[in-house]
């Protein structure tokens, strides 16, 4: 029988889908094939120290997810945002990290989104708002630069072509003690999550998480 909380995705593409479990970085949330001793920060996370307290991803960005992103981002299919989104929210960790947060998507730069029609990131947090438990959706933060795809760009030249894209939106008030969760499609080396949080960090914000639907 098919899942009947899914609209698009069938019970079968669900089961393709490649979920992250433990072990993974308990800041970044990159997935470790096997099992790791000690402490679980990855080496990129020990060197760069994101703005964001913990970023979490239910699947990896792969295969049968990969294609599904893709089809989100550049074939016109925001539709299928709200099953992966469903699909995501049945892994008890992701959907605790969700819960009660204030959801704040990765902005579009006008230019992109005139041409794109839509922001994947604000139609997952969207989604999420509606799903999660205790969210509230703000779009705190505004793109002020635009930048060039970070697609084949390296884990050094992605944190640049970023590092100032992102500014507060001057028509939201902020509340300094609430905990805001930065949203996006796909966490690569987590580049676009960090230069978004570290705005909210220089507003005054303390608590700041990330999420991703899908890592790699």
């Amino acid at each position: 029988m098919e899942n009947e909380r899914l609209r698009y995705l069938s019970q079968a593409g669900l089961d393709r889908l490649e979920w992250i479990h433990d072990p993974r970085c308990l800041v970044c949330g990159h997935p470790y094939d096997g099992w790791i001793e000690g402490e679980r920060i990855c080496p990129h996370c020990l060197q760069i120290k994101p703005a964001y307290n913990r970023a979490l991803c239910a699947f990896r960005a792969r295969g049968f997810a990969r294609n599904i992103i893709h089809k989100i981002k550049y074939q016109q299919s925001p539709w299928l945002i709200e099953d992966l989104v469903v699909a995501a929210l049945d892994d008890p960790q992701f959907r605790r990290h969700c819960t009660g947060s204030i959801l704040v998507p990765v902005p579009m730069h006008h230019q992109k989104k005139r041409v794109r029609h839509y922001n994947q990131a604000e139609r997952i947090a969207q989604t999420l708002m509606t799903r999660a438990p205790g969210c509230t959706y703000l779009n705190a933060l505004i793109k002020i630069l635009p930048t060039i795809s970070q697609t084949h760009l390296g884990r050094a030249e992605r944190r640049t072509n970023v590092a100032k894209a992102f500014a507060l939106n001057p028509n939201i008030k902020l509340n300094l003690q609430a905990r805001y969760v930065v949203v996006d499609d796909v966490l690569t080396t987590g580049a676009t999550l960090h230069a978004c949080a570290h705005v909210l960090r220089k507003a005054g914000i303390k608590n700041v998480d990330a999420l991703a639907l899908a890592h790699g």
